[in-house]
């Protein structure tokens, strides 16, 4: 049994989270093969001049399968990115001090990467040297401890998505450090736990499924594969999670997702009145892509039963005005969730309640271009989990305008 530290730390985002963290005597490091709360916030960095960078060719057309100015909105996000990094190489002057600004900012430099900006262009050696100048000794990549796994995991794809070589010992560091965060047998847990295989922020003392969704994504663009322990035990979360039958919280059997299954479950979503008169939770849309997304990236066949209940929970809520039972809240984390878990299920439409079948990719890009900003941003008027945001919101869009032009 190991000593756990509850350190109480700010919100930052994604759907329905909550900050902070614990402290744990280290496992033992994974093969390199690939404190204190915060009281205060650092003062903002001022803007430097944009970056300059080689001139760059026409934008390429735009696949058949997304709507034609995709590539031209891209070209503009990234414009507006080069024109506001800070001279530090992060993005975002700070005027919120729960948030966290290279969380942001890493969102921001992922979504450039996505985007197929080369990883030695200036404005992205200035902005990964920002992301990994917070590396610890720990292999840990975070400027506030409650935030350990959330832009760990984030910064791990970075780096991997740069595909330089010279990061390999950071990469390995930090997949060993998120291995080390995961709730199972080294924080004295056992299979039965509604806790075991999941990853979190620590301030409830438990994991979640957006933190989880984070974890399962990195340590598979780190190498790891679905047999891999650290993935078998996050299938264990990830399935208790979902309303079922054999869930052991109180909903409908739906196969939608909620926020956790810790103590009962938590959404964020309103209650449901169950057909017995019972108050019940009930599952949301960008859970439930998060969900999704993670039991194919955790290796079930596309014919699973918990896959396909949630790809029918998610067609007959087949939206792109809203993020299902929570509005505007959290909507462009919803998109972005959406365009992976649709791009790593692999087909090119999904069907609604009506039996009407969208070529997902060609009516989420229209759905962004529709949105940008003239200065080529995106923003949500609802702010919640930092979506007033202009740097975060266009990294949202660039990850899943990338996943719009997939080829599937």
């Amino acid at each position: 049994m190991r000593r756990i530290v509850v350190l109480m730390l700010p919100v930052l985002m994604a759907a329905g989270v909550v900050a902070a963290s614990c402290t744990r005597e280290p496992k033992p490091a994974a093969p390199s093969a690939t404190g204190g709360s915060e009281t205060s916030q650092p003062a903002a960095t001022p803007a430097a001049e944009p970056t300059e960078a080689a001139p760059a060719p026409a934008s390429a057309a735009d696949p058949e399968h997304v709507a034609p100015g995709t590539q031209a909105a891209m070209d503009k996000a990234i414009a507006y990115l080069r024109q506001t990094q800070q001279a530090d190489g992060g993005w975002l002057p700070m005027e919120k001090a729960e948030a966290t600004e290279m969380g942001i900012s890493s969102v921001a430099t992922l979504g450039l990467l996505r985007a197929g900006v080369p990883a030695d262009d200036p404005m992205m050696v200035k902005a990964v040297n920002y992301l990994v100048g917070f590396q610890k000794d720990d292999g840990g990549i975070y400027d506030k401890e409650g935030y350990r796994n959330y832009t760990t995991s984030i910064c791990l794809m970075v780096l991997k998505a740069t595909g330089d070589k010279k990061y390999d010992e950071a990469v390995g560091k930090a997949l060993a450090f998120l291995k080390d965060l995961q709730w199972d047998e080294g924080e004295g847990l056992g299979a039965e736990s509604e806790d075991f295989g999941g990853a979190g922020y620590g301030s409830h003392k438990r994991p979640d499924l957006s933190n989880t969704q984070w974890f399962v994504e990195a340590v598979r663009e780190a190498g790891l594969k679905p047999d891999d322990p650290a993935l078998k035990n996050a299938l264990v979360f990830v399935s208790r999670t979902q309303a079922t039958e054999e869930a052991r919280f109180i909903s409908l059997p739906d196969g939608s997702f909620i926020y956790t299954p810790h103590g009962g479950g938590e959404s964020k979503a309103a209650e449901v009145v169950l057909p017995s008169g019972q108050k019940g939770l009930k599952g949301y849309g960008s859970m439930t892509y998060a969900g999704f997304l993670s039991l194919i990236y955790c290796g079930l066949d596309k014919q699973d039963k918990r896959v396909q209940a949630a790809l029918k929970w998610l067609g007959d809520r087949w939206t792109l005005e809203e993020n299902p039972e929570l509005g505007r809240q959290g909507y462009y984390y919803y998109l972005m969730i959406m365009g992976k878990a649709l791009r790593a299920y692999g087909e090119p439409t999904i069907t609604d309640g009506q039996g009407t079948k969208h070529p997902w990719q060609k009516e989420l890009s229209a759905k962004l271009i529709q949105l940008q900003n003239e200065d080529g941003s995106w923003t949500n008027d609802v702010d919640r989990w930092h979506e007033g945001y202009k740097p975060l919101l266009t990294g949202y869009a660039l990850t899943t305008l990338d996943a719009c032009k997939a080829k599937l």
